[in-house]
């Protein structure tokens, strides 16, 4: 037999081989995937965090526009708080989301450090810091404390030949994760496709039978002040991080304004 026969052959063995053992260790990989038990649940908010207080007592928190100052056709971006006075849901929500993590950073229940990041030359926005987060302990079941729970575990659960399980999450990967888990909590007949308006409707949803009282609104002022105290550079960045976050969710969704509706 001609030496290049051979070596056809012997070739055409050797990638069968490769080709078999491919198939098998899929087949045994998809069997482990489909016949892993469900992951518990994580049981709904039952307790008011910071971001109830924020969206109770926005006008405490946020600047308010006379509702006659905003045309008609702009109204949806707002929601409106006290008698005629509206703030924008889009810096509601970041308010929101940076009370709620000063609050458990105050609890010691979350940590964060800050690091260089190169930015993006292609994305104008992109940011030069990023931030990373450690959870120490299981975060109280608060709207948003049962959505970052998800959105940490999300973060920072491996991911097959991209990475390996992870002690910190990127703050901007949790937010994101804790964001679609909201979105999933309304529902597809209540959520909407803005993230921000979604945070707002669900957190409005997780206390519409509860009392909060006013005297709770120094107590999330304090807890903010203490977080941006302890490190102006990384309340900054914390902020930078939701704003982006939000923004970069918003590139997704269609505009209402752009579309003439």
């Amino acid at each position: 037999m001609p030496p290049g026969v051979v070596l056809v052959v012997f070739w055409l063995i050797v990638a069968g081989l490769g080709i078999t053992a491919l198939i098998v260790f899929g087949v045994r990989q998809l069997n482990r995937w489909l016949n892993t038990p469900d992951e518990p649940s994580f049981p709904l908010p039952d307790k008011l965090g910071a971001e109830c207080v924020v969206l109770k007592f926005a006008h405490e928190f946020i600047e308010t526009v006379p509702k006659k100052d905003v045309p008609e056709w702009r109204r949806h971006k707002y929601i409106e708080i006290v008698d005629d006075k509206l703030v924008l849901k889009e810096h509601l929500a970041e308010i929101m989301i940076f009370a709620a993590l000063a609050e458990l950073w105050q609890q010691g229940l979350l940590n964060f450090r800050v690091a260089p990041k190169e930015p993006d030359p292609f994305d104008p926005h992109s940011l030069d810091k990023e931030v990373f987060v450690s959870m120490g302990q299981m975060l109280p079941l608060t709207p948003l404390g049962r959505s970052f729970a998800i959105g940490f575990k999300a973060a920072t659960r491996p991911v097959w030949l991209l990475r390996e399980k992870r002690n910190e999450a990127v703050l901007e990967d949790m937010i994101e994760f804790a964001l679609r888990e909201v979105r999933r909590c309304l529902g597809w007949r209540k959520a909407k496709r803005n993230s921000a308006e979604n945070l707002v409707r669900y957190v409005q949803d997780c206390f519409a039978s509860q009392t909060i009282s006013s005297e709770t609104v120094e107590t999330v002022k304090k807890a903010i002040d203490a977080f941006r105290s302890q490190s102006a550079e990384l309340a900054e960045a914390v902020k930078a991080t939701i704003g982006y976050t939000l923004m970069a969710l918003r590139r997704l969704e269609p505009d209402r304004d752009e579309l003439g509706l």
